[in-house]
């Protein structure tokens, strides 16, 4: 746990962190209408969630400077299918962009600009985790 709250030493904090730590700082808030997950604001990521993107370029339809996209593409909700916890980043299904060779590649999006709309409910401990905090 960081003591300081002097940035540059929270940021450092933050760089020099475990994997797991890393992993833990992966949370985006939780929108549901279950009433199993009542009073749940905020969930870890992981793949197999459905997430709906809320800003950025693949959130905004008026806004972004993605190439090779339309620009209609509002509030794209898809499955989460990568993690990065060493840059605080997913990957979601059809978020992708293309490079020179016409090679499709993922667009990493922050974990904050997206909201979890469902969670992948194959893990019965994380499951039991999430209702107990309910």
């Amino acid at each position: 746990m960081v003591k300081s709250s002097k940035p540059r030493k929270q940021r450092k904090a933050a760089a020099n962190a475990s994997s797991h730590d890393k992993r833990k700082r992966l949370r985006a808030r939780f929108a549901t209408s279950d009433s199993r997950f009542a009073g749940v604001r905020s969930v870890t990521v992981r793949v197999g969630d459905t997430v709906e993107i809320q800003r950025g370029d693949f959130g905004n339809p008026s806004k972004g400077k993605r190439l090779g996209d339309s620009r209609g593409r509002a509030g794209v909700e898809a499955k989460v299918v990568g993690v990065d916890s060493e840059n605080g980043k997913i990957f979601v299904e059809g978020v992708t962009g293309s490079k020179s060779d016409d090679k499709e590649l993922g667009i990493p999006i922050h974990v904050s600009n997206v909201v979890v709309t469902s969670l992948e409910e194959s893990d019965p401990l994380r499951m039991k985790k999430i209702t107990e905090r309910s």
